[in-house]
């Protein structure tokens, strides 16, 4: 079951990033697509940060490391989103 969950959901994150920098479909199509999957991250990152919050009265010393964790994966997102972006301008600057 684990490995279905994992194949779907890779299928989805993977293709929606591939969709949303193909602009041979329309706007209509990318766009709600980028911000369903922005959406999936921002989630996913405000569980994390929400996770070492509340665990901050139990253990301090987990609670760091989980939100540690949480800002890694915060930075990571905005630099591949980035990259993305800035590969996107430059092809179409070289095909303009």
């Amino acid at each position: 079951m684990e490995f279905v969950f994992e194949l779907i959901l890779e299928l989805f994150l993977e293709g929606s990033m591939e969709i949303s920098k193909n602009k041979k479909i329309s706007k209509w199509i990318r766009y709600p697509v980028l911000a369903l999957v922005v959406l999936f991250f921002v989630t996913v990152l405000a569980l994390i940060f929400l996770v070492g919050i509340m665990m901050f009265s139990t253990n301090i010393l987990a609670s760091l490391f989980v939100i540690g964790v949480g800002l890694i994966m915060l930075v990571g997102t905005i630099l591949k989103f980035r990259r993305m972006y800035l590969e996107m301008v430059n092809k179409q600057k070289r095909t303009a």
